[in-house]
């Protein structure tokens, strides 16, 4: 299954943090229909990738960043786990934000953090599958791929499958 260009809100509902998703990709392995009349599925194992591009990140960051300017997101060294590192440019919140940033990818959560913040500029939630969560993110020349899995998904319950 494949759904390409929506968005999602920050989960403080944030005037103009909405993040722009290229694309979310679920691969369901083991799939078994349990009731035509109710729509339902189960699937042994759910795999996937979520895909952000540098622009919509950058994009979200200008905008949640008002009057400080465009600020730039590109790829940067040392991914690990769950946590994409990236560089970020410009002023958020009114200071000099250059230096590596993270955008950490957990359970249906993503967030971003720019160099020097105590806090995430922005956590946004992404509506998965029931029992389907995010595993990995790394920064790629292209964008951050998230990637994620699920074991025993039922497909007819999530908000997702509607």
């Amino acid at each position: 299954m494949t759904a390409k260009n929506f968005t999602v809100d920050t989960t403080s509902n944030t005037q103009g943090g909405y993040l722009d998703v290229e694309r979310l990709r679920l691969d369901l392995h083991g799939v078994t229909v349990t009731s035509l009349t109710a729509r339902s599925a189960e699937a042994n194992l759910v795999t996937g990738t979520l895909t952000l591009s540098y622009d919509q990140l950058s994009g979200v960051l200008s905008r949640l960043a008002g009057s400080g300017g465009p600020v730039k997101v590109a790829q940067a060294p040392g991914s690990d786990g769950q946590a994409a590192r990236v560089r970020i440019s410009g002023t958020v919140g009114g200071r000099q934000a250059d230096g590596t940033g993270t955008l950490l990818a957990q359970g249906n959560e993503i967030s971003l953090s720019t160099p020097g913040a105590e806090q995430p500029a922005a956590t946004w939630r992404v509506e998965l599958p029931e029992n389907v969560g995010f595993s990995a993110a790394r920064a790629t020349p292209d964008g951050v791929r998230i990637d994620m899995i699920g074991h025993l998904v039922n497909l007819g319950t999530s908000r997702f499958s509607r």
